[in-house]
């Protein structure tokens, strides 16, 4: 199931959306953006488990990232809190557009109202249906960094001062972090690593003891 890859893979992307801290006033937006990337995490291993074709991979991660959304921002409306009804859909897409206009309305940092954190809860998550797709599923775990690189691409398009090299520097080593262990699981594909035995480096005397 690569469980170690798909923990690597949402590290990655928690990482990479540590860029977006300029676009916001508050930290909200991180916890919901976590939310997001666990649920599509618990997506992509269900699918692997079940053992269905790579393409579906991205249908259960998207399909986690809704039941996600509904349970936090719609749970009044949907079905058992957390299943999605035409209310709690038809909630979320209000939400959707409330906190588009908003975002087009203020300048950055940005008040975190309920519909820019679920937007920002839905982009993150999106990235991580790629990345878990690309890098997991996949195996193609360098194109991984492009969904990651767009995240910073938004706080460097719309603030002035882009993002800061803590940020930067935390969503390369995550990057980082993928790639190495997506290439320790290739290694570790070939069997166990070959051990040399070394001769002793004192030859005993012919007919003697040690």
């Amino acid at each position: 199931m690569r469980i170690r890859m798909t923990v690597m893979a949402g590290l990655a992307t928690i990482a990479g959306s540590l860029g977006l801290y300029p676009l916001y006033e508050k930290s909200g937006w991180f916890w919901a953006g976590l939310g997001a990337v666990l649920a599509v995490a618990g997506g992509g291993l269900l699918a692997r488990r079940l053992r269905l074709p790579a393409l579906l991979n991205p249908v259960f991660g998207l399909a986690a990232l809704l039941l996600y959304l509904n349970l936090v921002y719609a749970a009044d409306r949907a079905w058992l809190v957390f299943v999605p009804s035409p209310e709690s859909v038809g909630h979320l897409g209000d939400l959707a557009g409330d906190g588009w206009r908003a975002a087009n309305r203020y300048a950055a940092p940005v008040p975190l109202l309920p519909g820019i954190a679920m937007l920002t809860a839905t982009g993150i998550g999106l990235v991580a249906v790629l990345v878990d797709l690309l890098a997991v599923r996949l195996h193609r775990t360098a194109p991984a960094g492009l969904p990651l690189l767009a995240m910073y691409s938004v706080p460097a398009a719309v603030r002035e001062d882009g993002v800061g090299w803590l940020a930067f520097g935390a969503g390369a080593l995550g990057f980082l972090g993928l790639l190495m262990a997506d290439s320790r699981e290739k290694v570790g594909g070939w069997g166990r690593t070959v051990t040399t035995h070394h001769r002793p480096s004192v030859v005993p005397l012919a007919g003697g003891g040690w």
